[in-house]
């Protein structure tokens, strides 16, 4: 019994132990205010804040209590650890400190509390955890109210990085305008752009990744700004951002599909949002709860809008359904019936009274809310209007699936239209001035408008570069322009220099051009009187020339015959010789052919076959020629099929080439496209700059310089020009896309007939193989016959062919000696036409001799006369020559100076625009390298908000490391314990082994007092020897074989000597009454030995305890040195942690300072 007593408070004291593992294995353990939070309270804070006396009104000494706070309010917020008082002065992060005297709470401590006010101020760990209803940022003091007590919020050092960059813009579905400042909102592509409305620079991006901004909107006084959407088919949500700061402080919505239509009410404690889950959902932006959700939409619902004072909220849905609600209950205000297409877009008035509708009915619709009554609508824009929005002055602004904006006054009556875009434009805002409107297409485009003129001002980047590419870019025209600087004063020079000269050298000329036409004149008239001589010559000569020619043309003529007549007469003779010749040939070719014929005669005889073979012969003739058409025909389909396929295949390759050739062709349009709309942007930039220059220029009623007023007008043609070619960069991409995008229509659709004519063409392939196998049988039947009939055919042909050629011989012959005697007669004749013409010839050439030397005299003359005027001629060219280089070279000068002039104002004006652009790209430059040092500093921020989070673990890992030291050193201590009782219980039980031993030993000396009774003296020998055997297997323990031998000495001499005194019948006496003791003496010594056996039980257990517990206490020596070693590394990391975290705070400071010093502002 000793023995399992003594195990079980080894286990007891081992249990703790196993416990703690145990739990520190498994998951960790809910922390409550009973279990965790209470002992601390009431070790540290009780004293001061109990139900007798709450220092502060505050009693902590039950969780109703505790959560109850005191006169300051609340001491703890769900799950916001920092703002709950009962953390922060406990953890002295804020003033006063608790407790106000004694030490801080241990880091273990301030951890349970965290953890528990984190985990939700769980009472219990049946409890539910509580939601923080705490927001971040003071709701209760915002005003719902217009326009602010101080300056207008304008973003203050926001990243000016993009979220994302992408090849292309995508389409802009939403714009807004802060109501009081120049800030302009653009959704992008998972983030949201702020831009200067008035500059134009970009003032913050505002990350947004869950997706694709649908709706934006800015809260009345113009501090926040609300964005709802998501992705399509996924998720949806609604955020809100601080203006100022870009810091979020609202998201709220679990959509499971994007948001289209939202807002947030003024004061920013609830929002509205919705999609195609048709439900209106509403939340309590404070709370993160959602607390209504409105099933009344019929379809998608795609917009929404708080009033500005916050009373009422509209919704409008793709079913053309339009409704007004209270906004803090929930409950429907007003239908609104108008609109028969979906609502596309809502605008309040700046007073709240009015409501603006716009839809895909193409109506813009105004209503009261007194009585929810219709005030105004008109047709707004043909096809569908798709966004509204009130000017602060009270005018609407709109756009649609007309291509155009167009400003309305508050009743209705259109103020201007503007082509806006080539395509959709889906979104529009205006600004806080009401001078300046802002569209946003389907193209990804978003434009400034100047309201009154309709001019274009500025094109806005969805789709900004990073700042490391914008900075590149300013840089690079930093450096171009001071290059060319230098290059342009040096032009300026040299125009004037060269204008100079050239009007030096225009006076000159002017002089040598009037002597020149002088001298022209009088050459002139000379050659006019040789003019008059030639004239009478040339009449003269006239007539003699017409008689010479006819002499000539005479002579010709018979030369002519007489040479056509010798050339006839050759061939005649040579045709009439070989005639003859022919005739002899055709005479032996006649004899020939009739022998050729009689032998074709005896051959066809021979070969002609019998009439049962004929019969045989024309069957199997009948199945080869079956055969050979299905083998034809089954061809001619193969081939054609595979014609296809091949003209298939090779239109495939072609088009494939074509629709590469495109895609660059579209990729070089699209770059082209680029680059002219960054010259736009220059040119608009330049122009702007021009603008304002000639604005201050003419201040109190000046006129502006004509230099500046030249420079504006450059600028003008330069982004006209600019726009031109940006435009037309625009129109070759469409072209190009769309060319593009039928070639790749074309190359899809030949690929998808190519596969089955393929399979058409092997179909064909079998059934042409097939036929070609059946042929062949058919001709392997067929070939003898074939052969045979193919022989009798062939004598046929031959004596039809022979006698063919003996007819075409006979009447060749007869032919020929027809032709031979023709020709013999046609000889003659032309012998005698020579002759005759011969005679002839000899007469007219006499008369041709005397008309040709009459000619002549006559054309000295006229050649004379011409010589003299050929030379004036001359003079005069020279002379006009003269007069025309002078004149020409007096025009060039002329234009020259002109060139010149105004070569010097443009190299003047080029220097005040490049100088201007300088500045402005030095602007942006110093811009850009301000926003890389803010972004670097962004990104070391959030480096040390993880180093911060990981120094937080090392102290958690370093108070582990403690505890592990602790409990190593406890566990160390407690087998230290165990074995020194262990020793103690061996030292105790040896002792009260021997104590029993000798107590024995008295009580059998008693029973032998006796001599005469030796059997009693063998019995209480023989007892006294069984329990020696007993005892003596105790001597492990501490009592010697010495000891007992001495001892059963002992016994046998007091009973010898006993017996040796005694009579008969005392013996018998004493035997009587030793007998009567006998029982006692078994019943102790059984009871002894029982007991003697339960502590030598207990002594061995504590032996092996005292035997193993020693290496127990090496093991957990062991552990306590490495624990104390894991807590040195511990302390040694946090420490590292700290001085790293240290230097990343100072490098912080340093970035920010010189962000700071590095920031521009703009002349």
């Amino acid at each position: 019994m000793k023995v399992r007593y003594f195990l079980i408070l080894v286990i007891f004291q081992l249990l703790p132990a196993f416990v703690h593992s145990a739990e520190t294995a498994g998951s960790a353990p809910k922390i409550t205010f009973v279990d965790d939070v209470l002992p601390i309270l009431e070790n540290r804070c009780t004293n001061c804040h109990n139900p007798d006396e709450s220092k502060g009104g505050l009693d902590l000494s039950t969780y109703a209590a505790t959560l109850t706070g005191g006169s300051g309010g609340e001491v703890v917020i769900p799950e916001d650890d920092t703002g709950s008082r009962l953390f922060s002065l406990t953890a002295h992060l804020e003033e006063p400190v608790m407790p106000p005297r004694g030490t801080k709470a241990t880091e273990k401590e301030l951890k349970i509390l965290s953890e528990w006010i984190k985990g939700g101020i769980l009472e219990t760990s049946s409890s539910t955890a509580r939601k923080s209803d705490k927001p971040k940022v003071d709701f209760d003091a915002i005003t719902s109210g217009g326009k602010p007590d101080g300056p207008p919020a304008m973003p203050e050092h926001l990243l000016l990085e993009p979220a994302m960059l992408t090849e292309r813009p995508n389409s802009i579905p939403a714009l807004a305008h802060s109501p009081w400042a120049p800030v302009l909102a653009v959704a992008g592509q998972k983030q949201v752009l702020l831009y200067h409305s008035e500059d134009f620079d970009l003032l913050g991006v505002l990350p947004y990744p869950e997706g694709f901004p649908q709706d934006l909107s800015f809260s009345p006084n113009g501090a926040y700004l609300s964005c709802g959407g998501g992705r399509a088919g996924k998720s949806g949500n609604v955020v809100a951002w601080d203006v100022k700061t870009g810091e979020r402080i609202i998201e709220v919505g679990k959509e499971y599909d994007c948001v289209l239509g939202a807002d947030v009410s003024p004061d920013l404690k609830r929002a509205v949002m919705g999609g195609p889950g048709r439900n209106i959902k509403i939340w309590d932006t404070v709370a993160g709860e959602q607390i209504a959700s409105i099933k009344k939409h019929t379809d998608w619902m795609l917009s929404a809008a708080y009033s500005p004072d916050g009373v009422i909220f509209a919704t409008g849905g793709r079913g053309g359904d339009l409704y007004t609600w209270e906004a803090a209950t929930g409950y429907e205000f007003f239908t609104l019936k108008g609109h028969t297409k979906g609502v596309t877009g809502l605008s309040w008035r700046p007073d709240g009274n009015v409501l603006a509708s716009c839809s895909e009915d193409g109506q813009i619709i105004l209503w009261e809310m007194n009585e929810g009554s219709q005030v105004k609508k008109w047709n707004a824009h043909p096809g569908g209007a798709l966004s509204v929005a009130f000017a602060p002055n009270g005018n609407l602004v709109s756009v649609g699936r007309d291509k155009t904006l167009k400003v309305w006054q508050g009743d209705g009556k259109q103020v201007k239209s503007i082509e806006a875009s080539s395509d959709v434009v889906l979104s529009v805002a205006i600004s806080h001035d009401s001078s300046r409107a802002f569209s946003g297409d389907i193209f990804g485009n978003v434009e400034v408008w100047d309201v009154d003129s309709g001019q274009k001002l500025a094109s806005i980047v969805p789709n900004p570069p990073t700042i490391e590419g914008q900075l590149a870019y300013a840089e690079q025209q930093v450096s171009g322009l001071k290059d060319q600087l230098p290059e342009l004063k040096a032009d300026v020079e040299t125009a004037s220099k060269e204008l100079a000269t050239a009007r030096t050298e225009l006076e000159h000329i002017d002089k040598k051009t009037g002597q020149a036409k002088e001298v022209l004149k009088s050459n002139q008239e000379t050659f006019a009187e040789l003019q008059q001589t030639i004239k009478a010559l040339t009449a003269q000569l006239t007539e003699k020339q017409a008689t010479a020619n006819a002499k000539d043309a005479i002579v010709e003529k018979t030369m002519a015959a007489l040479a056509q007549a010798n050339g006839k007469l050759k061939p005649s003779q040579e045709k009439a010789e070989t005639l003859k010749a022919a005739m002899i040939a055709s005479t032996t070719a006649l004899k020939a052919a009739a022998d050729a014929q009689h032998a074709a005669k005896v051959a066809a005889a021979k070969s002609t076959l019998p009439a049962d073979q004929k019969q045989k012969h024309d069957q199997l003739a009948a199945l080869f020629f079956q055969a050979n058409e299905l083998k034809e025909a089954a061809k001619t389909d193969f081939d054609a099929k595979t014609r296809v396929s091949l003209k298939l295949a090779a239109n495939l390759s072609e088009a494939k080439k074509v629709a590469a050739v495109s895609a660059e062709q579209l990729e070089k349009r699209q770059t082209s496209l680029a680059s002219a709309e960054i010259q736009l942007t220059d040119a608009m930039n330049s122009r702007q700059e021009a603008a304002n220059a000639v604005k201050s220029g003419s201040k109190d009623g000046k006129p502006a310089p004509d230099d500046l007023i030249r420079a504006q007008t450059i600028a003008i043609e330069l982004e006209q020009q600019a726009r031109a070619a940006a435009e037309t960069s625009r129109k070759a991409v469409a072209t190009a896309d769309a060319t593009h995008q039928q070639n790749e229509a074309d190359r899809k659709r030949i690929e998808s007939q190519l596969a089955p004519a393929k399979a058409t063409q092997k179909q064909a392939q079998a059934s042409y193989e097939a036929a070609q196998t059946k042929h062949s049988m058919a001709d392997t039947a067929f070939k003898p016959f074939r052969e045979a009939s193919a022989r009798a055919q062939v004598d046929q042909k031959n004596l039809a062919a022979k006698t063919a050629a003996h007819k075409a011989a006979s009447n060749a012959y007869q032919d020929i000696k027809g032709q031979s005697e023709a020709a013999d007669k046609a000889a003659a004749d032309i012998a005698l036409t020579i002759d005759q013409h011969k005679a002839t010839l000899i007469k007219v050439q006499e008369e041709a001799k005397a008309a040709t030397e009459s000619l002549g005299a006559k054309r000295g003359e006229f050649d004379l006369a011409n010589k003299q005027l050929a030379t004036q001629q001359e003079t005069i060219k020279e002379a006009e020559v003269i007069v025309a280089n002078a004149t020409k070279a007096k025009e060039t000068l002329q234009a020259r100076v002109a060139d010149l002039t105004k070569k010097e104002a443009d190299s003047k004006k080029s220097i005040e625009l490049a100088q201007a652009k300088l500045e402005s790209f030095l602007f942006l430059a110093k811009k850009w390298e301000a926003a890389a040092i803010n972004l670097t500093a962004h990104e070391q921020s959030e480096e040390l908000e993880d180093m911060t989070t990981e120094l937080v673990e090392l102290k958690e890992e370093e108070t582990e490391a403690q505890a592990e030291v602790a409990q190593a050193t406890q566990s160390r201590e407690a087998a230290e314990q165990t074995l020194a009782e262990a020793k103690k219980t061996i030292v105790d039980g040896n002792q009260q082994l021997q104590e029993k031993s000798t107590t024995v030993l008295e009580h059998a000396l008693e029973l032998v007092s006796s001599r005469a009774m030796t059997e009693l003296k063998e019995v209480v020998a023989a007892e006294t020897a069984s329990m020696t055997a007993s005892v003596s297997e105790s001597t492990d323990i501490g009592v010697g074989e010495d000891y007992l031998d001495a001892a059963a000495e002992r016994i046998e001499a007091v009973a010898a000597e006993t017996l040796a005194y005694k009579t008969l019948h005392e013996l018998d006496t004493e035997v009587e009454t030793l007998r009567d003791r006998l029982s006692e003496l078994k019943s102790f010594l059984h009871t002894s030995y029982t007991k003697a056996d339960e502590t030598k039980s207990a002594v061995n257990a504590a032996a092996k305890v005292a035997s193993e517990t020693p290496q127990v206490i090496a093991e957990r020596k062991k552990s306590e040195k490495e624990a104390a070693q894991e807590l040195a590394k511990a302390e040694a990391d946090r420490a590292h942690q700290e001085r790293q975290l240290s230097e990343q705070q100072k490098l912080i400071g340093d970035l920010r300072a010189k962000y700071l010093a590095a920031l521009p502002e703009r002349n």
